[in-house]
């Protein structure tokens, strides 16, 4: 007899955001849990898109959960992510027999929409979440976006359940039909208790950090963590702190991360008479929470960005955000609610941002949007992401066990 329920993931490859959810998720009772991955990305190099200096994460992604590699169409596992890729194996892996629903995050590659078509034909659940909002529609060509109206409908109801990830990715799905009954709000999973736990272990660090980032003892250290590509803007968050800088000395800014755009920033750097803007560059998964906790605020200026989990992140460590409002997540009920834990600014409006890098100059304010962007945090963490595993799980589960059930016989 069967007594657990079997969850099948098929994911791009391993995660510092996932690894820890698919660990979590292996430790419930009652609860079979089977990764396949796409590729190994990140586990042999770095993100590549982080430039030269990147190297493979420096944590866990794979310890305690059940995970396979597929091989492609060639014979081998993939390096890196390909939307052609497919993994013919899911063939055999994705089966009624084996599996009681399956998880995948969108349809982006040939594996992911073969993995939607075994489960439609063998009867099997498909559970999804991604992160699009009607934000960041907003990059697609014109022709796209006038068959989104078309496509988006039919596409997103393959899935018999939606894992909402905030404000507007529910908005996005409502605009595109998805009926509320397949959606069960939820989140992308950050493993707060890695991060909380770095930072307590490691208090002397994080004032070493700050004071080596700071140019005066009174310093504000604003941060910036991103790829560094021209969707990010990178250039608005240095323009911003420039001028900023200009009005109240105590401004800095700090940039980590890496990629296209880093050789013309460190020349935009290297030009700046005050030096009020420093990049650290490249910074690996162990050390980050140390850099997030002596930041005393988080910056996010990308024109679009569905849902950047680096806002996540910089709570966990007590951060306040500022954001622009290409970013997908902020809203009443999302990771960034304004005048609680942050601010929200128009994309693209430097006078905006310098005004509100101005405003949490002030300690008062910092500190209130700190203790309020912990307490955000803890709505949306690892364990609220299991539980919203936990209640489709069921939902599934009383569906099924309904769909047995023998119907009454009415005599007539």
């Amino acid at each position: 007899m069967q007594d657990k329920f079997r969850l099948g993931v098929v994911f791009t490859h391993p995660t510092q955001h996932h690894g820890p959810l698919w660990r979590k998720l292996s430790t419930q009772p009652n609860l079979d849990v089977k990764v396949f991955y796409l590729c190994d990305e990140n586990q042999s190099s770095g993100d590549h898109y982080l430039g030269k200096d990147s190297q493979p994460w420096d944590v866990d992604l794979l310890g305690g959960y059940d995970y396979e590699y597929l091989k492609d169409l060639s014979g081998k596992v993939p390096s890196k992510q390909k939307k052609a890729s497919v993994a013919p194996s899911l063939i055999k892996h994705i089966t009624q027999g084996k599996l009681d629903a399956v998880f995948m995050q969108s349809f982006i590659n040939y594996s992911y929409r073969l993995t939607a078509l075994l489960c439609k034909l063998r009867g099997i659940p498909l559970i999804m979440q991604n992160d699009a909002t009607i934000i960041s529609d907003g990059r697609y060509s014109r022709t796209r976006q006038m068959l989104l109206p078309i496509l988006y409908p039919w596409m997103l109801n393959q899935a018999d359940y939606w894992l909402s990830c905030g404000d507007h990715n529910e908005i996005h799905l409502r605009h595109y039909d998805v009926p509320d009954s397949k959606v069960i709000r939820g989140c992308h999973p950050i493993d707060g208790d890695r991060f909380k736990q770095a930072i307590a272990q490691n208090t002397d660090e994080v004032s070493s950090i700050h004071q080596e980032l700071s140019h005066r003892e009174d310093a504000i250290l604003y941060g910036f963590v991103a790829k560094f590509t021209e969707r990010k803007r990178p250039f608005e968050f240095i323009d911003a702190i420039a001028a900023a800088n200009q009005k109240d000395p105590r401004v800095r800014g700090i940039m980590m991360g890496g990629g296209l755009l880093e050789a013309n920033i460190n020349q935009r750097l290297a030009d700046m008479p005050n030096k009020a803007v420093i990049n650290i560059g490249f910074v690996n998964q162990s050390k980050l929470p140390l850099y997030y906790a002596a930041m005393d605020v988080f910056v996010l200026t990308s024109r679009f960005d569905p849902h950047p989990l680096v806002a996540s992140e910089a709570m966990v460590a007590g951060c306040p955000v500022i954001m622009s409002d290409g970013c997908g997540n902020w809203g009443y009920s999302d990771t960034l609610i304004q005048y609680y834990n942050g601010l929200v600014y128009k994309r693209g409006d430097l006078n905006a941002l310098i005004d509100a890098i101005l405003q949490l100059t002030d300690q008062e304010t910092r500190q209130r949007f700190s203790d309020n962007a912990r307490k955000t945090f803890e709505g949306q963490n690892l364990y609220t992401a299991v539980d919203s595993f936990l209640e489709v799980i069921s939902r599934i589960q009383s569906k099924t066990s309904a769909s047995k059930t023998p119907k009454a016989v009415t005599a007539t």
